[in-house]
């Protein structure tokens, strides 16, 4: 008697213990998601890693032909940055594009991302040439096109890792970084400006 009276009072206990735990459970917060690991978590068509890049001390010209110290690469808020050229037919276009809606889709957030486009192609692609193919694209004031000359340009490209000896070889690649990190995020690839958004979101936060 005494036996099953401790078992019944051992069921009891253990159900009474089960109530409670389900009751904190239902209490608990929402796990709280960073847009990071949102971002991680869906399917992209980029090929992603981390690299260390060393930013060379060039002076490029922007659109409207102002001096553009590279280093200020280094610093401020968060960047994006790509490379292309205006007679490009192939990815050029369409990175270019993917950048517009990227800053559509980004919303209010847009405003905080430094977008940035270098030319592969500077003997062709001046900075009225450059302001022609912004404009194109609707690219707002805060989107520098680049260019320089032909010698300052490959140095650019070969720190950054997107030298290919030729503009007929010119790979899709995307940087972004992070303020105060010295590691950039490398996409190679192409996809939507959706894909871009969630990406450059692990970025701003």
């Amino acid at each position: 008697m005494t036996r099953l009276r401790n078992r019944v009072l051992a069921l009891e206990l253990t159900g009474a213990l089960l109530v409670a735990g389900g009751a904190a459970t239902a209490q608990d917060p929402p796990m709280d998601h960073s847009h990071h690991a949102a971002a991680m978590a869906k399917p992209s068509p980029f090929q992603r890693s981390q690299h260390e890049y060393s930013v060379p001390e060039v002076t490029l010209r922007d659109q409207a032909g102002r001096p553009f110290p590279l280093s200020e690469l280094q610093g401020g808020g968060p960047l994006a940055v790509n490379f292309i050229f205006t007679t490009c037919t192939t990815i050029c276009p369409v990175m270019t594009a993917t950048f517009a809606q990227m800053r559509r889709e980004l919303g209010p957030e847009a405003d905080r991302i430094r977008l940035v486009s270098i030319t592969i192609d500077p003997e062709h692609d001046t900075p009225a040439v450059l302001a022609e193919y912004a404009g194109r694209f609707g690219a707002t004031p805060d989107w520098s096109f680049l260019t320089g000359s032909p010698e300052d340009v490959e140095r650019v490209l070969r720190a950054f890792d997107a030298w290919t000896g030729s503009k007929a070889s010119h790979r899709a690649v995307t940087l972004l970084r992070r303020p105060g990190e010295r590691e950039w995020v490398r996409l190679e690839g192409l996809g939507s400006g959706a894909a871009l958004a969630d990406q450059v979101r692990t970025v701003l936060y």
